[in-house]
């Protein structure tokens, strides 16, 4: 208590907090300032040809038009003589049938004259412009305010501490290390352009349309509307957008897109970094063993190469939890099964399977495949009562907490065939790795292992015959096992990687096969296992070198250099992506995205296809008629008439779950698909009146959503109970 009042009582340190307070207080004035629309009429000529000024802030510019064709062309704004990047915005496509579009841009500084740019088509009729203000500035300003004011203050709070009680080298080692580690795997970030991944639009689009439907107020949304002209895509159902949920945030806050997903990939990094951390010392009791997994795991080439190369979001985020799965299944197999608190190791590997689950399905299922083979190869702890139970408690609290997530997901998979599930039997052989390429050190597309990590493999193969000296004999054992279950995990996750392993032949062998080999999609992605077994070998290594001399280094200087050697390949890794990626992107008007970005299409059910997903009116067969028509989300309403028997088809996507009725008397009609699988309505003879059709999925999914809810808060009450409990009888102590 003294350190606190003595640090709050420098006179620096009061200016400081005094000038956070003030620069604090000038964003939350920002919010209360004006904003809406600054100017909106018919005539748009004076905005085109002489423009006005306008002052830092976010806008957005909205354009309203009729137009039919392909190309209708684009808009955007510009400014006069404007200093270096004043002025963010990308132009804006308009698309027939939408009637208005958007393009939200950013101004650093002041401007004299800010135009619009309107390159549309001869045969596009505009009808109108509104301009309005923003208040995105100020909760910019705010954020960094409030994030740089925690670094700072908590870098004097622990500087201040370091003077009154020095840290021990470890601690200072871990201070220092962990941020080290993710300045340099965050290297690519820190530039004004966003690297061009593969998957890079799909996991944008991803980003904004999860915050337009947390915008709208629709929390645990299953089919977001913003994809395919409105059409919606079923992409949360089938890949989880929990932790997007950041980006989306940032993007709500007001940060241009590409900004938000830096931002996101540099807090993966950072999470990636402590996970493993935590885990790899909790494993091995030390903090040198844990900044040294750390750092190899951290800056692993496959994890850098998905993160930059590829974008590979799901698989990149799926990587901060796989430390877990090592420390918690290592608990499992090598404490007592009678010691007190072992029906608890069930926690560690449950929130693993969670995060790995809540990122991306195909790397958990990869992890789930290889943790039954790892339960079979022990089958012998696996099957004592006490394990048993343990492990059965994983899986079962797993499948509850996720159970909101799960039950949509294997319905739908039941329920239609997709573009990811539909293809027969996946030959996917031909993509595997050539065995040469596993040994790969110096690129930057990365399929292998990379130099620090081979080394530490074999430097296994050289140290596990020997035997621990001075060491007690049965902890050696239990490790240097464990090591070697590690090192064959790395070494088939390495065969199932390559062009050798026989994946077209078990394909044909059974459907199941062939849809286990469609999921993965690229033998490649089993490095994905390769990389944490080969990390959690080097650490048993590592830990070998830590207890016994290593000729005439210790076992500190070894792992120094073995770490050393991954920041060496790491820096380089990330350098060559800098400077030998000539595709970049600067995304800040995000709408200028389109809606189309769905990269594969892996969730269009079979028969749909995207190029006919336009903006549209609902289509209505011969024998009835539709007057009247309104859309807002994926809720569509019409008034129809029908002759005869008839349907109407709503330019809305078909996935199991759609609703419809009749409004005035409240008749449920019957939703299916249609034509290109638009979701069509069936009406009876006779019918006359509004039809309403709405998506709301299935009522057991309300179940399967109040059983994670109750069972996660039980979970949470109960630890915190055993937490104060503790506390309590360490105060009575």
């Amino acid at each position: 208590m003294r350190v606190k009042v003595s640090f709050l009582k420098n006179r620096k340190i009061l200016l400081l907090l005094f000038a956070e307070l003030a620069m604090l207080l000038i964003g939350v004035s920002g919010l209360f300032g004006k904003s809406g629309v600054i100017l909106e009429g018919q005539d748009t000529e004076w905005l085109v040809d002489e423009g006005i000024p306008l002052s830092a802030g976010v806008y957005t510019l909205k354009l309203y038009y009729e137009g039919e064709g392909d190309s209708l062309g684009d808009f955007g704004v510009e400014a006069e003589n404007p200093m270096y990047k004043t002025l963010l915005c990308n132009n804006v496509p308009l698309y027939a049938g939408a009637g208005e579009s958007a393009c939200q841009f950013y101004l650093l500084d002041s401007v004299e004259n800010l135009r619009a740019v309107l390159n549309v088509a001869e045969n596009v009729e505009v009808q109108g412009l509104e301009l309005i203000a923003e208040k995105g500035g100020s909760r910019i300003w705010l954020f960094w305010v409030i994030t740089g004011s925690l670094l700072l203050d908590g870098y004097l709070l622990a500087a201040w501490r370091q003077r009154i009680k020095p840290f021990s080298a470890e601690s200072r080692l871990v201070i220092f290390g962990i941020p080290g580690i993710t300045l340099v795997s965050s290297l690519p970030l820190l530039v004004d352009y966003t690297i061009m991944g593969e998957e890079l639009m799909f996991h944008m689009m991803r980003i904004e349309a999860l915050a337009d439907s947390i915008k709208w107020g629709q929390l645990g949304v299953r089919i977001e509307a913003a994809w395919l002209a409105g059409h919606g895509y079923a992409n949360s159902i089938f890949c989880a957008d929990t932790w997007l949920v950041l980006p989306a945030l940032l993007r709500i806050i007001g940060f241009p897109m590409d900004s938000a997903y830096r931002i996101f990939v540099a807090a993966v990094n950072l999470a990636t970094a402590l996970i493993a951390y935590a885990s790899f010392s909790r494993c091995f009791r030390s903090r040198y063993i844990g900044i040294f997994g750390s750092v190899l795991y951290t800056l692993a080439p496959y994890r850098l190469y998905n993160i930059y190369n590829s974008a590979a979001v799901g698989e990149y985020t799926a990587m901060i939890f796989l430390p877990l799965l090592a420390w918690g299944f290592y608990r499992i197999f090598t404490e007592d099964p009678k010691g007190k608190g072992y029906f608890w190791n069930w926690v560690i590997p449950a929130i693993g399977f969670t995060g790995i689950m809540q990122s991306h399905m195909p790397s958990c299922e990869l992890a789930v495949g290889f943790t039954v083979l790892l339960c079979l190869v022990l089958w012998r702890k696996t099957f004592r009562r006490r394990t048993f139970i343990v492990l059965l408690n994983t899986a079962g609290i797993t499948v509850a907490v996720n159970a909101w997530y799960l039950v949509p997901f294997l319905d739908l998979m039941a329920a239609d065939k997709y573009n990811f599930n539909g293809n027969g039997y996946a030959l996917i052989q031909s993509r595997g790795l050539l065995p040469a390429q596993i040994f790969y050190t110096l690129q930057a597309d990365a399929v292998g292992l990379g130099a620090a990590l081979l080394l530490c493999l074999v430097l296994w193969l050289v140290i596990r015959r020997r035997n621990s000296g001075s060491l007690l004999e049965e902890y050696w054992k239990r490790e240097k096992r464990a090591g070697d279950i590690a090192f064959g995990m790395t070494a088939l996750a390495l065969f199932m990687s390559t062009c050798l392993f026989p994946w077209d032949l078990l394909s044909k062998s059974s459907r199941f096969a062939a849809a286990m080999a469609d999921h993965l999609q690229f033998p490649g992605r089993m490095i994905f296992i390769a990389a944490i077994a080969s990390v959690f070998t080097a650490c048993v290594m590592g830990v070998w070198f830590l207890r016994e001399k290593a000729g005439t280094l210790s076992g500190k200087t070894v792992l120094a250099f073995i770490g050393l050697i991954s920041f060496v390949f790491g820096s380089y890794q990330v350098n060559d992506i800098l400077l030998t990626r000539n595709e970049v992107v600067k995304l800040y008007s995000a709408q200028s995205m389109g809606s189309t970005a769905v990269l594969d299409g892996a969730y269009l059910p079979i028969g749909a296809e995207v190029e006919h997903m336009t903006y549209h009116e609902p289509v209505i067969s011969e024998g009835g008629s539709m007057e009247g028509y309104e859309k807002e989300g994926l809720s569509c309403m019409a008034y129809v008439t029908a002759e005869k028997e008839s349907y109407i088809e709503f330019p809305m996507l078909y996935y199991k779950g759609y609703r419809a009725k009749a409004l005035e008397t409240g008749e449920m009609l019957t939703a299916v698909k249609g034509e290109n699988s638009d979701v069509r309505v069936l009406l009876p003879e006779g019918f006359q009146g509004t039809v309403r059709v709405w998506y709301d999925g299935m009522w057991y999914w309300r179940l399967a959503e109040a059983l994670s809810v109750i069972v996660s808060i039980g979970l949470l009450m109960y630890s915190l109970r055993m937490k104060m409990k503790r506390m309590k009888q360490g105060a009575q102590r």
